[in-house]
Parts: structure tokens; C-alpha cells; sequence
């Protein structure tokens, strides 16, 4: 017998989203492939973020990112 999702008294949420803490911040971003980015984080969306590196602006795919700290 399959579950009643309809009658459900709990309402499933998503989690926060955290990106937003570190908006604005120096961080180092690694990668899956062992690879490492450097600079400010300048925007953050569902699926990407916006750094700016050496005056540039560099999007990355958060599906291939691995970790991100701030330094």
C-alpha cells in the first residue's frame, strides 16, 4: 500500500540556501576535479555562482564544485 502524500500534516521544506553567506567575500572555491578557483564570490543562483578573478568575471556550474571556503 502506497503512502498518502495528499493527507500529509507535514510540509516537506528545502534547506536554505547558503551561498548567500559568503556574497561579497574573498573565498576559494575547489573543484571535483581537483581544480581551484580564487577571488570574490559576487552572485550566487540555483545552479551557478559569479566570481570576480584578476578583474574578470568567471561563472561556474555548482554541479562540479566541490567545496567553497572563505579566506
Amino acid at each position: 500500500m502506497k503512502p498518502n502524500r495528499e493527507k500529509d500534516p507535514v510540509k516537506r521544506t528545502k534547506p536554505e540556501d547558503l551561498d548567500l553567506e559568503l556574497v561579497a567575500r574573498e573565498v576559494e572555491v575547489i573543484l571535483q576535479n581537483g581544480g581551484t578557483f580564487r577571488g570574490k564570490l559576487t552572485a550566487s543562483s540555483k545552479y551557478w555562482i559569479k566570481m570576480e578573478i584578476n578583474e574578470k568575471s568567471v561563472y561556474l556550474n555548482k554541479r562540479f564544485v566541490m567545496w567553497i571556503r572563505p579566506v
